[in-house]
C-alpha cells in the first residue's frame, strides 16, 4: 500500500466544502509527472485546473466527470506498474470505508485569520504555510479580498509563510481607506507588516494591490525581496477601465453587477452565481460602496499614476504578469519601464491570470528565491 497515492478533492480557499469533477485531462494508465494538468474542478467560486501532486501511473479514476464530491474525498489513484490491480482496489475500498469528510484532512490551503491594528486601520490578515524562507505578502485589486488568491496561497505556503490580507476598504478590514491615495494604502500594508514582525518580504500584487505593491517597494527601501505586479493599475501606458469602475461601484442588483465582473475574465463563463451574491453583500456592508467610490476617483483622477512612474526607476527590479485579454488596465507600455522590468505574458486570460491561468502564474511565483 505503500506505493499508492490517493489523489483527493482539493481545498481551494476558506470557503470550498465540495468540487465537481468538470473534466479528466489524462486517461487511467497515463504516465503522470508531477505538476501535469489532472482534472478540472468547479467548485462556487470559479473551476480550476488540478495537478498532479508527484509523478507515477494514473492507475485509477475514482470520480467521474459531473461527480460532486466533499473536499478531501478520494478522486484518483497513482501507483507505479508493479502495484497490482487487486492492491489498488483494496487500496479504494479501504479508504471509501474510513474516509469521514471533515477529518483527518490537511487543509493547507487554509488561511488562520485574524485582524491587527495598521495605525488608524484595523486589517484583516490571512496567514499559512511556515519555514525560514522570506515571506509572500499578497495585496489583492479593487473591489476584490484576500480570498482572490485562493489558487496561489497553497503552493506558495508550501515553500516559505505567506500573507494575504484586504486592503482598507475591502474584504473584512475597516472602510476607512483615508485619501484614497496610494501612498496611504502603502502605508496601511506597511504598518500590517510591522505589527506582524515582518521587515522584509516578497511583494505580490494584482491591479490595484500591484501599484500599492510598487508604492510600497518605491516608499519603503529594503523591503521588497522581489516585487510581482500582476495586471498593475497605475503603470505607464494603463488605464484603469472606468466603465469597470463606476459599474463596480454603481451595481446595486445582480443583472448589473454581473457584466462587471464579466469584465475581469477571458472566459465570461467564470463567473458564478455565488461569486456575484458574495459581492453584492460586500457592496452592503456600512462604508463599503463609499471606500469604492473615494478608490474610483483617486484611479481616475491619474496624479498617483504619474507620481509612481516618477518613482518606478528607485525600485530596481520587478516581474510584470500581464495578459493580453485584459479589459481592465490593459498592458504597460513596456518602452517606459525601468529596464530592469521584465514583463511575463500568459495567453488566454483576462484581468485575472492567476486564476484563470494559475498553474502559470504559480510557476513564476514558485521561483521566487528565500
Amino acid at each position: 500500500m505503500a506505493a499508492i497515492t490517493a489523489i483527493r478533492m482539493p481545498k481551494w480557499g476558506l470557503s470550498m466544502q465540495e468540487g465537481t469533477i468538470v473534466n479528466w485531462w489524462q486517461e487511467e494508465g497515463a504516465a503522470i509527472a508531477e505538476g501535469d494538468d489532472l482534472v478540472d474542478i468547479e467548485t462556487t467560486k470559479i473551476t480550476n485546473v488540478f495537478q498532479s501532486p508527484q509523478s507515477g501511473l494514473l492507475r485509477k479514476i475514482v470520480a467521474a466527470q459531473g461527480e460532486t464530491l466533499p473536499v478531501g474525498a478520494l478522486i484518483g489513484v497513482l501507483a507505479d506498474a508493479t502495484v497490482d490491480d487487486g492492491d489498488i482496489d483494496a487500496f479504494v475500498a479501504e479508504f471509501q470505508a474510513k474516509f469521514v469528510p471533515g477529518e483527518s484532512l490537511e487543509e493547507t490551503a487554509a488561511l488562520a485569520l485574524s485582524t491587527i491594528e495598521a495605525g488608524r486601520f484595523h486589517i484583516n490578515i490571512g496567514r499559512a504555510g511556515s519555514g525560514d524562507g522570506t515571506p509572500a505578502v499578497l495585496i489583492h485589486g479593487f473591489s476584490g479580498d484576500l480570498n482572490n488568491w485562493l489558487f496561489n496561497i497553497e503552493p506558495l505556503a508550501a515553500k516559505r509563510p505567506v500573507v494575504a490580507l484586504d486592503l482598507p476598504g475591502h474584504g473584512a478590514s475597516s472602510k476607512d481607506v483615508g485619501d484614497g491615495s496610494l501612498a496611504t494604502l502603502a502605508g496601511a500594508v506597511k504598518a500590517a507588516l510591522e505589527a506582524l514582525g515582518i521587515a522584509r518580504a516578497h511583494l505580490i500584487g494584482h491591479s490595484l494591490g500591484a501599484a500599492v505593491a510598487a508604492r510600497l517597494a518605491a516608499d519603503a527601501p529594503g523591503l521588497a525581496a522581489s516585487l510581482t505586479l500582476i495586471c498593475p493599475a497605475e503603470m505607464p501606458g494603463t488605464r484603469v477601465s472606468e466603465e469597470f469602475l463606476n459599474g463596480m461601484v454603481e451595481a446595486r442588483r445582480a443583472r448589473d453587477l454581473k457584466p462587471m465582473l464579466e469584465m475581469l475574465f477571458a472566459d465570461p463563463g467564470l463567473v458564478t452565481k455565488n461569486m456575484v451574491e458574495d459581492m453584492l453583500k460586500f457592496k452592503r456592508l456600512d462604508g463599503a460602496e463609499e471606500a469604492l467610490a473615494i478608490l474610483r476617483d483617486r484611479l481616475l483622477a491619474g496624479e498617483d499614476a504619474a507620481r509612481l512612474a516618477q518613482d518606478l526607476g528607485a525600485i530596481g527590479a520587478a516581474t510584470v504578469i500581464v495578459s493580453e485579454g485584459d479589459r481592465i488596465v490593459g498592458v504597460p507600455d513596456e518602452r517606459a519601464l525601468p529596464s530592469r522590468f521584465e514583463i511575463v505574458r500568459i495567453a488566454g486570460a483576462g484581468h485575472m491570470p492567476h486564476l484563470e491561468k494559475s498553474a502559470e502564474v504559480n510557476a513564476i511565483l514558485g521561483a521566487l528565491s528565500d
